[in-house]
């Protein structure tokens, strides 16, 4: 009975591992070059970089008018990754919540590097949203042996299923961003808000936003299914201004801009 009870913990530890170990990532294509979308401020001036990184349903198209154009009128260069397509996908549905593409961001990093002599690859930050600032919050060890480490990670309502975690550090050079809407639904259902909130400490800030639901920056409202349960995202102008403002108030003063 002992030897079977002993026999019936190992086998439960073993189902927690697997849903908590992230999966092998999907391959990229040799070429990565096509997968990404840089888009550069006026002028001649060698420029900072914001990288740019996909959620669960793949790239958005209002990505540029809600955040490319806004960094670019202000100095900062942008590329936006299109993950999910890069490996044959249209998005990231039916694929669970293990970590993707969090090694992405250091792979335009090195392209910009070799590709983009006008982006200053010394100067960068990264953004996620939703499962892409899951994928954020958990891409420091792809930096690890990088020539620079960003200046920042800002991770828009991440979190999957309950669970919401990162390798960096509370010490760490990189400053950890974290945005939520307080009426997120998605966020509550198995506390990834909470989860979020509770990494919160020394570099690692955690923004509650009133009144805003998941993919309050965005530009179209709808809903989306997942656990059975239907949850909402939908747009919200003063969120989007507040969140606009964390993100100038880190980066501004960090590199010199107005």
């Amino acid at each position: 009975m002992r030897n079977r009870m002993l026999a019936m913990s190992r086998l439960a530890l073993l189902v927690i591992a697997s849903t908590l170990l992230p999966a092998a990532a999907f391959a990229k294509p040799e070429d990565f070059r096509e997968f990404v979308l840089w888009s550069l401020p006026p002028g001649n001036q060698k420029a900072p970089l914001v990288i740019l990184i996909e959620g669960n349903g793949g790239t958005r198209p209002n990505a540029r008018s809600t955040w490319t154009d806004w960094l670019t009128a202000r100095g900062v260069a942008v590329a936006q990754v299109r993950s999910a397509a890069a490996r044959n996908r249209q998005d990231w549905s039916g694929t669970g919540c293990s970590l993707q593409y969090s090694g992405d961001a250091r792979d335009v990093l090195d392209l910009a590097r070799t590709e983009q002599p006008r982006i200053d690859t010394t100067r960068f930050a990264v953004m996620g949203f939703s499962r892409g600032g899951t994928e954020v919050l958990n891409s420091a060890k792809s930096f690890s042996n990088a020539p620079a480490q960003p200046i920042a990670v800002f991770a828009f309502y991440p979190g999957c299923e309950g669970w919401c975690t990162t390798d960096y550090a509370r010490t760490g050079p990189t400053s950890v961003q974290i945005l939520y809407g307080d009426v997120d639904d998605w966020g509550k259902h198995r506390d990834s808000y909470g989860q979020c909130r509770r990494l919160a400490g020394g570099k690692i800030v955690f923004h509650n936003i009133p009144g805003a639901h998941h993919g309050f920056d965005g530009r179209s409202s709808g809903t989306f299914r997942a656990s059975s349960q239907v949850f909402r995202y939908e747009p919200n102008a003063e969120a989007l201004e507040r969140a606009r403002t964390i993100v100038w108030q880190t980066l501004g003063p960090a590199w010199g801009l107005p």
